[in-house]
């Protein structure tokens, strides 16, 4: 059954579902990504090999490769974590324009 237009009253609507994908991020806290960031490792690479006595761009190379593989795997997971939530219009064939189903005459 479709709902008269709100704006000529024609029966001649079609019903339109249209997806639209939000992320929810509750499973990864911003604080994990900032410290696992490419910088912060990298800083704490060059700590790290300094301690060692290794050159501090090993450290700083090593520091910014784990970031960079880190930020890739929870991006593919951000990606994962997306969920279609489909909206709901009409649309009238006589006036084209769109309305909402919540929209009364």
């Amino acid at each position: 059954m479709s709902l008269p237009c709100p704006y000529c009253q024609s029966r001649d609507t079609v019903l339109l579902e249209s997806p639209q994908h939000f992320v929810s991020n509750s499973n990864l806290p911003s604080a994990q990504n900032n410290v696992m960031s490419p910088l912060a490792l990298a800083t704490l690479g060059i700590s790290v090999s300094k301690s060692l006595n290794i050159p501090p761009i090993a450290g700083a190379l090593v520091g910014v490769l784990i970031g960079g593989i880190w930020m890739l795997v929870t991006e593919d997971e951000v990606q994962n974590s997306s969920h279609p939530v489909y909206s709901r219009h009409y649309y009238c064939n006589d006036c084209d324009r769109d309305f909402s189903p919540s929209i009364r005459n």
